[in-house]
């Protein structure tokens, strides 16, 4: 490493040494029509620097020399002057496109010299004018090459995408460089930017520059549009309402709503504006500073259809036909569970996938959003800029649990995030070849999830019986993200070298509230229960005793005998309510970096560079974390548990991050690329941070049922029930209410404490303490990247085929050494148990943060743009065919929902042997491909037309997007218990047969095509020879992710018409466009994945779509 440092370093101080004559930029102005400009007049500023060149009748135009720097770029046609609102970097070796907008705007595309697939300049034409369902910028990003949308229960609160095969969380978002990720959680914020404030979206992924860090798969920058010197605008709004909908094909009629499409009504409405200010003193005609305002609001009712399994009938009132094939149990109802299950709505379609159980409807979804963001340009002199941008977006809604409002609008949980952020930056020419830009920002975010029932506890269902009841059950989950940031760049360019080097400060403030659960939770199935009563039989064959197990999770249910109960609550001194959990988190970084692009000849292109990533642990400042350490005990390995651990983990600190890229002109427009990368992934500080949290802040007693001693609902834990933390020598660790004043590594006395929480059930069965902790040796992750690109130019077509591999090193995944609940004796070595199994102490189930995941993928990307005949369409193409896999996809499983459908738990079948779990990511999209297509129709060119006048016959286009994917993997999951490693909902069975997967059969949404009989292509391996746990039973041979879903086909379509408005003069004034855009036109039915518990209800049926069904806006756009 220290030979890479030496060569950077020596390659800079050789480019220092060397002056720079300039090299030579081509290019061609055209209308917006695609019609060559002749005779216009091209300018290029840069300081003192001021160059000019005339196109020819092709359009085309030549500089002989330009030298390397920023320029400002003018074109002039006869009397009019166009004015590109950005800075470009000159030269480039790429054949150059300028497009003149009207109202003197100007478009640049500079091709793909640095850009290669998986990397996409969208311009502010482009952005604005694709057909988006909502207004959110984000949908753009999967146009591109290696990008899918990471959206199967792995993603946190904002919108995600995994890019080249990595994590949603390694995407990383900026506006005008400005990191605009969620400082918690990754993703996306302002994803709802108003498009018409967006001068050009720039993607880069696969090989990218040192400049870029952060952990980025993908990076992101929204380049905001600026003032001018004269005023420019728009005002819009974009109309959806379900009486333009076709119905979705689960949509039904209910009582409720008597109609097959549920109600959805959507408002979308704002202005831009922009254009100088006159500050006295300046006078009227320098235009020294410019501004740009923007407003976007959004307003939306959706109606979802909810297909869900709830209890019939007659299972309410006892009888359960399921149990024994061919017997009933006619089983006394608890009338405490009676009470709720009766709040349940009735079953209203036999024919649906979970036969008579299924209960099909839609909840009302509301989403408000307010965005605003106001931007000032000042040119503080020849040589200096000053820019400043202050961004608002106010967020309400949606309901993140539809399927659990449709039970009751009091289990909703309800989406709310205020997000700030606000840059300023400097950037001073010192010369055409050496510029500094400075820039500091801040962004703030509080995506919180609040609950409204605070008194219902939770029922759950191991197997997928039924709908859960209260899922939510008052739980807490707030984050308030703050990052401040701090960036000092400086470019300078020396001969045939054009450097660039930087610092970045980054300081991450955050407090987090999180509780799990609160009002408590029960969960029937998954595990072993036992009747508090006798049950009888019809046929008197399989009557069952009290105290006997019980055989299914509807008998456990109606008797009101669970499994577990747990429930969040924290000891008495501390903050319970909606400020339970509370975390006040920090973590600072600093960035260096050095990079050159060295123009070794006019056909070799070297890029290379190196960044220095140093990343501070996690770090709670008021010392509220916890954690285990492993130690030396007389019978082998034990374990402690610590409070306020320190450090929390071990800073390392060589996270070097060496890019080299070379670029070969084969022939005069083939391009070779070889490139490769390294990247420092730093930990994602909501999913990867089990430092805070937890207990004994805020405690998760767990209660088990055992023999002889159901668990009974009723059974309540608070926290004045909760015993004392104490140290094994009797000291009262938090006497004092104060976690600033607990020493650094205090041990704490659990045994202690579970005995004061056994003697809370009534069987006094001590349940062991569930922790949750991070390795001590924990550290940053790391990304390698690889490529091998071709590009060269088809007819009009620029195209371009590349090999990119990514490797996700030492990546951030859960272990569970003490196996999961429920373990006996030979898998949980940090229980104590006695002579008869019984557990008398020691840990219960370990949630360890890790680095032991591990992930590939390799792609072929290829991509195809331009404009195919001088008449058009431009297109845009790509197409990936890859394979990603992995051990685990996401740290955690996604956040409080309805159970039904499909379900992606992130935790291995075996947690000792993490091996088998290698397989397809769940992301893993094999085959991509998406096109889109923008073509002006010339109506007035028809002759049947041009009667109806230039007026009507003008400014029409139209404009798609197609995609069309391969499905998604799935697992398939047993439902029930068979090892003694304990049940956490991820055993897996044997697979005895090959099932028919289509959706094209009679019954189109039996994904499998045995309906009730699906389960007979699968074995659960329980009571064979050698098993362990309550039912005798061994892990299922069946790999992870080994099925996939159906492929998903979309195509979008948008008509747009422009409509000149001129005075009485003839100039024109402003633009009235009118669009109609149709959103799956074709209404292809795109099933989502398939219910993939066997024990489960409706197992292999599928009861949602994965996209909506054709949908239409209309929309009006005033621009001047």
């Amino acid at each position: 490493m220290r030979s890479a440092i030496v060569l950077v370093l020596a390659f800079a101080v050789s480019a220092w040494s060397r002056q720079d004559a300039g090299s030579e930029w081509n290019g061609v102005v055209q209308a917006e029509n695609g019609a060559s400009i002749g005779d216009a007049t091209v300018e290029l500023v840069s300081g003192t620097v001021k160059l000019s060149a005339t196109t020819g009748p092709d359009g085309h135009y030549h500089f002989a020399s330009v030298p390397r720097g920023r320029y400002q770029l003018v074109v002039r046609e006869e009397k009019l002057e166009f004015v590109y609102s950005g800075a470009l970097n000159l030269p480039v070796t790429t054949l150059a496109k300028i497009v003149v907008l009207e109202r003197g705007a100007l478009s640049v595309d500079l091709g793909t010299e640095s850009a290669g697939t998986g990397g996409e300049t969208l311009s502010a034409k482009a952005v604005s004018a694709i057909p988006l369902n909502k207004r959110d910028f984000s949908q753009l990003l999967l146009l591109a090459a290696g990008t899918m949308t990471d959206a199967n229960g792995a993603t946190n609160f904002t919108q995600q995408f995994a890019v080249n095969g990595q994590r949603g969380v390694e995407a990383v978002f900026a506006v005008d460089g400005a990191d605009t990720s969620d400082p918690e959680v990754g993703g996306a914020t302002f994803s709802n930017f108003n498009v018409d404030a967006v001068q050009e979206i720039q993607s880069s992924s696969g090989w990218m520059p040192a400049e870029i860090g952060r952990g980025a798969a993908g990076f992101t920058n929204i380049v905001t549009r600026s003032g001018t010197d004269s005023f420019h605008g728009s005002l819009f709004e974009f109309v959806r309402n379900s009486a333009f909908d076709a119905r979705n094909f689960f949509d039904r009629r209910s009582i409720a709503n008597p109609g097959r499409i549920p109600p959805f009504r959507r408002n979308e409405f704002g202005f831009t504006l922009g254009g100088p200010i006159s500050i006295p003193g300046l006078g009227e005609s320098s235009h020294k500073t410019e501004f740009f305002a923007e407003y976007q609001g959004f307003r939306q009712v959706l109606g979802t259809t909810q297909v869900l399994p709830l209890p019939t009938a007659g299972e309410r009132a006892g009888i359960d036909t399921t149990a024994f094939p061919g017997d009933t149990l006619i089983v006394p109802v608890n009338p405490k569970i009676a009470a709720l299950i009766d709040r349940y709505p009735l079953p209203n379609d036999p024919q649906g996938p979970f036969g008579a159980r299924t209960y099909a409807t839609s909840s009302k979804v509301t989403t408000d959003a307010d965005q605003f963001s106001f931007r000032i340009d000042h040119q503080l002199s020849s040589k200096d800029h000053l820019f400043g941008r202050v961004s608002v977006n106010n967020l309400s809604g949606p309901a993140t649990n539809p399927d659990q409002t449709a039970l009751d609008p009091s289990f909703g949980i309800i989406y709310r995030d205020h997000q700030r952020n606000a840059v300023l930056t400097w950037t001073r020419t010192l010369s055409p070849n050496f510029s500094s830009e400075s820039s500091v920002s801040f962004t703030r975010t509080t995506p919180s999830f609040p609950t409204f029932d605070h008194l219902d506890p939770a029922l759950v269902f191991g197997d997928g019986l039924y709908e859960p009841f209260d899922a939510a059950a008052g739980s807490v989950t707030t984050s308030l993200g703050n990052l401040f940031q701090g960036r000092q760049n400086l470019a300078w360019i020396r001969g045939k070298h054009s450097l660039k080097a930087g610092v970045e400060f980054r300081a991450n403030r955050d407090t987090t509230y999180f509780g799990v659960t609160p009002n408590g939770q029960y969960t029937f199935g998954g595990g072993t229960a036992y009747s508090p009563v006798d049950i009888p039989s019809a046929s008197g064959t399989h009557n069952i005793p009290a105290g006997a197990p019980l055989p299914d999770t509807l008998s456990a249910l109606l008797t009101g005998s669970a499994f577990a109960y747990t429930i969040a609550v924290a000891p008495p001194n501390f903050p319970q309510g909606d400020q339970i959990g509370v975390a006040a988190i920090s973590r600072y970084n600093v960035s260096l970096y050095i990079q050159d692009t060295w123009r070794i000849s006019d056909r070799l292109l070297l890029d290379y560079g190196l960044r220095y990533e140093l990343y501070t642990p996690i770090s709670e400042r008021a010392k509220r974390t916890a954690g285990v350490a492993f130690v030396s005990g007389t019978n082998g390995p034990q374990q402690e548990y610590l409070i306020n651990p320190q450090p929390g983990y071990k800073l390392i600190g060589n996270d070097w991050g060496p890019r080299v890229r070379i670029n070969w002109r084969a022939s005069q427009n083939f391009w070779i690329r070889v490139g490769g990368a390294i990247t420092t992934i730093p930990p994602n500080i909501w999913q990867d941070n089990m430092l805070t949290g937890a207990a004994p802040y805020v405690d998760y007693p767990r209660l088990t049922a055992s023999p002889g001693a159901p668990l009974l609902f009723g059974t309540r834990i608070t926290p004045e029930d909760l015993p004392g933390v104490y140290t094994p020598t009797g000291v009262n660790i938090l006497a004092s209410g104060n976690s600033k004043a607990v020493p650094p590594n205090t041990v704490w006395d659990i045994d202690r404490f579970e005995q004061g929480i056994a003697a809370l059930n009534p069987s006094h069965q001590i349940t062991p303490l569930n922790v949750n902790a991070i390795s001590r040796d924990f550290r940053n992750a790391y990304l390698e990247t690889w490529s091998f690109a071709l590009e060269r130019p088809i007819g009009r077509l620029a195209a371009n085929a590349a090999y990119v591999g990514t490797a996700g090193v030492s990546l951030p995944a859960i272990n569970f050494p003490n196996g999961y609940p429920g373990a006996t004796a030979g898998f949980a070595p940090y229980t104590q148990f006695n002579a008869s199994g019984e557990t008398i102490g020691g840990f219960g189930t370990e949630i360890l943060m890790t680095n032991r995941s591990h992930s590939t993928y390799h792609a072929l990307q290829s991509s195809l743009q331009g404009r195919v005949t001088s008449g058009g369409p431009d297109i845009q193409a790509s197409f990936t065919w890859s394979k990603s896999l992995d051990d685990v996809s996401t740290v955690i499983g996604g956040f409080i929902s309805g159970a039904s459908g499909a379900v992606a738990p992130a935790w291995p079948q075996d947690p000792f042997d993490t091996r088998a779990e290698k397989g397809p990511s769940t992301f893993d999209i094999e085959r991509a491909f998406t096109l889109t297509a923008i073509q002006d129709l010339h109506a007035d060119r028809l002759a049947g037309f041009r009667l109806l006048g230039p007026k009507l016959t003008r400014g029409w286009q139209l404009l798609s997007v197609s995609s069309i994917n391969s499905g998604a993997p799935f697992t398939v999951y047993s439902g029930v218990q068979q090892t003694g490693v304990g049940s956490n909902g991820v055993d897996r069975p044997d697979q005895i047969a090959d099932p028919e997967l289509s959706t094209s059969r009679k019954i189109r949404e039996d994904y499998f095509g045995l309906g009730a009989n699906n389960a007979s292509y699968f074995l659960i391996p329980l009571n064979v020879p050698g098993g362990t746990g309550p039912n005798q039973g061994v892990f299922g041979s069946l790999g992870r992710d080994t099925f996939r879903g159906p492929a998903l086909y979309n195509f979008d379509f948008a008509l747009i018409k422009d409509t000149p408005l001129k005075v009485e003069t003839g100039h024109e004034v402003m633009d009235l466009q009118f669009r109609a855009e149709f959103f799956n036109l074709f209404n292809v039915v795109n099933f989502g994945l398939p219910a993939n518990t066997i024990k489960g209800s409706g197992f292999g049926e599928i009861n949602r779509t994965a996209s909506n069904s054709r949908q239409i806006q209309f929309s009006l756009k005033l621009m001047f």
